[in-house]
């Protein structure tokens, strides 16, 4: 996946990990879910951090 997503983009897929993980049938599948929406929801940051130091 690129890290050049947009930050809205970044925002549905940490909602849609967060919704995926709160339907998950197993633990093993809910942290899953949850590590990726960390993920997401990481770069989403970095690239708002980038998108405020550029002005």
């Amino acid at each position: 996946m690129s890290g050049n997503l947009p930050i809205r983009d970044y925002e549905k897929l940490t909602i849609a990990e967060l919704d995926a993980a709160a339907r998950s049938a197993t633990l093993e599948k809910r942290r899953a879910h949850l590590d990726q929406a960390a993920i997401f929801a990481t770069l989403g940051e970095r690239a708002r951090g980038f998108a405020l130091a550029d002005n």
